[in-house]
């Protein structure tokens, strides 16, 4: 069978662009995407689908990210406190077969010196500050 692909499509000009989605099928790919990202000091998470142009990997992305939104009121909730809250969501990723996820948190956060002792910052190519967007189907 053959891998699931899907071509870009440049609408403004009813052409196909030499740009075409792959879904990562192998540990090959994945190890030659890491190779390519080494080579602007990224990582990418849980990648499932990379770019290629010219048979060259330009980009990836995930469909299925597992990653906890979380939300804990810093005027009722201490440090010590939350502890218990994020086992339990470990907990609950683990029995979800995640035991890797993404745990976004805004340095302003009270609880970020928490996460940031106990778990590993994910590395993003123009630093750790950014934002999240929500693309509203």
């Amino acid at each position: 069978m053959e891998a699931e692909s899907t071509k870009v499509v440049d609408s403004t000009q009813s052409r196909l662009l030499d740009v075409y989605i792959k879904r990562i099928e192998t540990s090959e790919e994945l190890e030659e995407l890491y190779e390519v990202c080494q080579e602007t000091n990224t990582y990418p998470i849980f990648p499932t689908h990379i770019a290629i142009k010219k048979d060259t990997i330009v980009g990836c992305f995930s469909i299925h990210s597992p990653t906890v939104y979380w939300w804990m009121n810093p005027n009722t909730v201490t440090i010590r406190e939350s502890l218990p809250i994020f086992q339990a969501c470990d907990t609950l990723m683990s029995e979800h077969g995640n035991h890797s996820y993404i745990i976004p948190c805004e340095p302003e956060s009270p609880f970020f010196g928490i996460l940031s002792k106990r778990l590993d910052t994910v590395k993003t190519q123009g630093g750790d500050d950014f934002k999240l967007f929500l693309n509203k189907g």
